[in-house]
């Protein structure tokens, strides 16, 4: 590798550090303005992406334990985020299901920040924002691995 590469790989994924914490920082905000926490709010999100999850998927998703994700169901139900239901197929697994009330109230807090990123986009052209979208899609591919590396050698 080059040394200019290596300097730019050092340089975006100083970036993306820096994002998660811009991240971390809306993301707490957000929750702690409709009373849950980040964790809870990320869950949603998942459930919202991917529809009715178990406990089970739920955990290894989020890297949590089926308790955690048992204290944090009962969480969102308690707010109205989400509800529990007996999965029609297996009568003995409960699934967490999102809740569209819930959804509308918890992701309408990133409004503002949709319509920002509309402008902040307006100024790139179709190939740069592909070419960002596979770039961040790859290093968040990356991430998960070297995570489950970390996890494994621990």
């Amino acid at each position: 590798m080059s040394k200019d590469s290596s300097k730019r790989a050092e340089a975006l994924t100083g970036e993306l550090f820096d994002l998660s914490i811009a991240l971390d920082l809306i993301g707490n905000a957000a929750a702690s303005r409709i009373g849950i926490n980040q964790t809870d709010l990320i869950c949603l999100n998942l459930l919202a992406q991917r529809g009715p999850m178990g406990a089970g998927q739920v955990a290894a998703a989020l890297g949590l334990t089926t308790a955690a994700i048992s204290a944090m169901a009962t969480r969102l139900e308690a707010g109205g985020y989400a509800r529990r239901e007996i999965d029609p197929k297996d009568r003995r697994r409960v699934l967490l299901h999102p809740s569209e009330d819930g959804m509308r109230t918890a992701f309408g807090l990133f409004d503002g920040l949709y319509q920002a990123a509309v402008e902040l986009h307006a100024g790139y052209g179709e190939r740069d924002a592909r070419l960002l979208v596979e770039l961040l899609g790859r290093y968040r591919e990356l991430l998960a691995e070297q995570a489950a590396g970390l996890a494994g050698s621990g």
